[in-house]
């Protein structure tokens, strides 16, 4: 199905025709066309162009059924034809069409023809056309900075359940479907549930009292019990639905999707840190893994080093694409002057990004043959250490120091976390019109401020004595 943004250009209403076994007119078909049901009103248009090819107008419907059919090659000579013979929308059209090609300059410079003629009739031009042209500026961006990475695979899957093919070793967690969540739980229509090795918290898409999909999270209580969902960080909003989380193993880097204000269209991929209390300003990741359609659900298995993302790019109808790539630690960008830039940017051949000589059937196949499935060890604790190391339980600890100095940390962490439940229920009783805890709620205030800096200082001597 063609990009949503192309849907709004028109009513969602279709029309449903019966014709009594008569074959439909091409007036008949032209009230579909304006219901909305590009479907049937096609098959008419075409009869009707193998007799009157000339026909600008005609040219013009076709084309625009194509759009909506998902079928954009197809509809560039109509459109084209449309816009020669001087059809004042064909432009609006053309420039979405050349937007998605990645000819950015052509989208350009069509919106400009199209304004011009608005112009003529004193008519502003429309948001959506504006919001194409914000989007122009976005993709221009990332071209300048398309990451050089590895694509080893390409696979198309199915959409309703895509992320079953996501094969990850245990100790980089898990996506899952919806059915994990605890009863009662919401969940956005479609989404993916991310929950880590220890399977004790989990993060997925929830809508909100606007219906709007926000990411949400939940850990697991010490009887088994699930509570209650909160909202991971009003900042990975950006104004549009998030989606399709995965956390990496250091509980801090989250990748997930948005279709915002700075999504390059449909769903892109972001990255957002945690850091004490809140998650950062999200930022997008670029291209290749964003392009003009939808793009979610990047994972990265550490283990492996392989990652995974999904889109929608290739158009496949009911399926849609899955991409598994070699990450690298720092980015490494394509020169601007690169040739084909932006064949590369829209992965028209994965195979190009290999290096001569490159073998990657060993490295799938121990893809291939992780079990997902395997028994995931108990979690004491998550501790990150510098180099990317994350300690989970006592036995990690090398240093019997350090092991000291992390049983006094985990004891300052629980205290911690009493006086935030705490100062919580305080500051809802607050809230609620009990001025009387007021003193208290600002004592407590004072007393997690220092807390924290002690823990701060507790996690330092940590790290020290395991050096």
């Amino acid at each position: 199905m063609w990009n949503k943004n192309l849907k709004s250009y028109f009513s969602a209403v279709l029309l449903s025709v019966a014709i009594g076994g008569s074959a439909v007119t091409l007036d008949e078909a032209k009230e579909m066309y304006r219901a909305g049901d590009f479907t049937g009103a096609l098959p008419v248009f075409l009869d009707a162009y193998k007799t009157k090819p000339r026909d600008a107008s005609l040219n013009q419907w076709i084309g625009v059924c194509l759009i909506q059919e998902g079928r954009p090659d197809e509809a560039v000579k109509y459109l084209r034809f449309a816009h020669d013979k001087g059809v004042a929308e064909a432009p609006r059209y053309l420039a979405e069409l050349a937007f998605y090609d990645y000819d950015f300059d052509k989208a350009e410079e069509y919106i400009e023809r199209y304004e011009k003629s608005l112009k003529k009739s004193r008519k502003p031009l429309p948001e959506d056309m504006e919001a194409l042209q914000a989007r122009i500026d976005i993709a221009r961006n990332m071209l300048d900075r398309v990451e050089k990475i590895v694509i080893i695979d390409s696979v198309a899957v199915n959409r309703d359940e895509f992320f079953k093919a996501y094969r990850l070793s245990p100790e980089s967690g898990s996506v899952n479907d919806a059915d994990v969540l605890p009863q009662g739980y919401e969940a956005a229509s479609m989404t993916a549930v991310y929950m880590p090795e220890t399977r004790s918290f989990m993060a997925w898409a929830a809508p909100d009292s606007m219906e709007n999909y926000v990411l949400v999270g939940a850990n697991q209580l010490f009887d088994g019990s699930w509570e209650a969902p909160r909202v991971l960080g009003e900042s990975l909003a950006m104004n549009g639905d998030s989606n399709y989380p995965f956390m990496m193993s250091d509980g801090v880097t989250l990748y997930y999707a948005n279709d915002g204000d700075e999504s390059l269209g449909g769903y892109d991929i972001f990255i957002s840190r945690k850091d004490e209390d809140d998650f950062l300003q999200p930022q997008n990741i670029g291209m290749p893994y964003n392009s003009p359609y939808d793009d979610y659900l990047l994972a990265i298995d550490e283990v492996t080093g392989v990652g995974w993302w999904a889109t929608d790019r290739n158009q496949l109808g009911d399926y849609i694409t899955i991409y598994k790539f070699i990450p690298s630690d720092l980015r490494n960008n394509y020169p601007v002057d690169t040739p084909d830039l932006a064949a590369k940017a829209r992965v028209t051949s994965y195979r190009s990004t290999w290096a001569e000589g490159d073998d990657y059937s060993g490295l799938l196949a121990e893809i291939e043959a992780i079990d997902p499935d395997r028994k995931v060890k108990k979690e004491d604790f998550r501790f990150a250490l510098p180099g990317g190391r994350v300690y989970t339980t006592w036995d990690d600890f090398k240093k019997p120091r350090a092991r000291h100095q992390m049983e006094e940390y985990v004891r300052s962490k629980d205290a911690l976390d009493k006086d935030l439940d705490e100062l919580a229920a305080l500051r809802v009783r607050y809230h609620d019109g009990d001025r009387s805890v007021k003193d208290a709620v600002l004592r407590l205030e004072k007393r997690v401020i220092a807390a924290r800096e002690e823990l701060k200082a507790k996690a330092n001597e940590v790290v020290k004595a395991e050096r």
